[in-house]
């Protein structure tokens, strides 16, 4: 079977241009013609040919739009030291700078350094996240929720695992997965959620209980999820999802079988630690159109590898997990678990 064509980029984020419209007007007053904000800045504002603006002290926040370096880490949770070296290393923002030498940041890269973070959360390297946000096309939607949205709120599941909530787990997961399409919903608040909840348990503030308890909580609903969505008829394209002999963290891949089969998709879902001589026996049963595989870590390697090399003769084979890359004879599904489901439905349903 021919490799699957890539997997289209559903989503954009727009390159900033302010810094040419705002480098040339910021100018600092003379203090005298000023009332005073901070004993070491001044506040003034003023008319410009291109738009009023105000500037205000660099260590006490922004007006209009335009971010410190301070409250720009606030916002978009990237430590000042960590945008310095995106800036530098991969020039994914351009902030202007006063004649100060303070950097200033509008909301578009506020915006494009929430994606980038939201990236490195989900596995992305920061080569690779910056890659992506700074080849991707212009006229995008923003993936920031609102502040009352249960999709901004990436430390909820952290938070039950420190106290064992189950009432206030459900109700996340039940608002999460009903406010948003579910590609956005695993792509936007489960998957960074899920990050947080692990970086929780190696500080030592959710305990291993902690996290079984929320994991086989998301695991329940997942699968719940799943076997609630309509059944797709016969001739729709088949799809097996699973994991190799010994590997067992299956929130990946239920989540992309989820989202794949609410797309149209056929998904014969094998769940964890399935032995080569199974895959092999049931693509040859079923004939799939492709199969999926996750390699979430370096111990799953090589029982992947061998998987892969067993069944690619026989069908496409696709793979998705941190250590994706670390595999050959397969095309890499990426890091957004959403968009490479529904990419991957889309392709096969147009019969791409």
């Amino acid at each position: 079977m021919a490799t699957i064509p890539a997997v289209r980029r559903r989503r954009s984020v727009r390159s900033s241009a302010w810094v040419n419209i705002v480098s040339a007007v910021v100018v600092i007053a003379s203090p005298g013609s000023c009332t005073a904000a901070c004993p070491q800045f001044v506040h003034c504002s003023w008319t410009t040919n291109t738009r009023d603006m105000s500037i205000v002290c660099p260590k006490m926040g922004t007006l209009g739009g335009v971010y410190t370096v301070g409250r720009t880490a606030e916002l978009t949770g990237v430590p000042r030291e960590t945008l310095r070296k995106w800036e530098q290393r991969y020039s994914v923002v351009a902030p202007a700078r006063t004649r100060g030498n303070y950097r200033l940041y509008d909301d578009e890269a506020v915006r494009r350094l929430s994606v980038m973070r939201d990236l490195v959360d989900s596995g992305w390297s920061p080569r690779e996240a910056a890659r992506r946000v700074l080849d991707e096309p212009a006229g995008g939607v923003s993936v920031l929720p609102g502040a009352d949205s249960p999709l901004s709120r990436h430390d909820e599941l952290a938070a039950c695992g420190e106290d064992f909530d189950v009432v206030r787990l459900e109700s996340m997961l039940d608002k999460a997965f009903a406010e948003a399409d579910l590609a956005v919903a695993v792509d936007e608040w489960l998957m960074p959620s899920l990050v947080r909840l692990g970086e929780a348990w190696q500080r030592g503030t959710v305990s291993v209980a902690g996290e079984h308890f929320v994991s086989a909580a998301v695991l329940r609903r997942l699968s719940q999820v799943f076997h609630q969505l309509p059944h797709p008829d016969d001739t729709a394209p088949q799809v097996m999802v699973g994991l190799a002999r010994g590997s067992r963290h299956e929130l990946g891949v239920m989540a992309f079988a989820m989202v794949l089969r609410s797309r149209g998709v056929r998904v014969t879902y094998l769940g964890a630690d399935l032995p080569v001589e199974s895959w092999v026996d049931t693509v040859r049963a079923l004939e799939p159109a492709a199969v999926v595989l996750a390699v979430p870590t370096v111990e799953d390697l090589p029982a992947v590898r061998e998987a892969v090399q067993a069944i690619s003769p026989r069908t496409a084979v696709l793979l998705g997990g941190a250590q994706q890359g670390r595999v050959e004879g397969a095309e890499q599904l990426g890091h957004r678990i959403g968009e490479a489901a529904a990419g991957l439905a889309d392709r096969l349903t147009s019969g791409g």
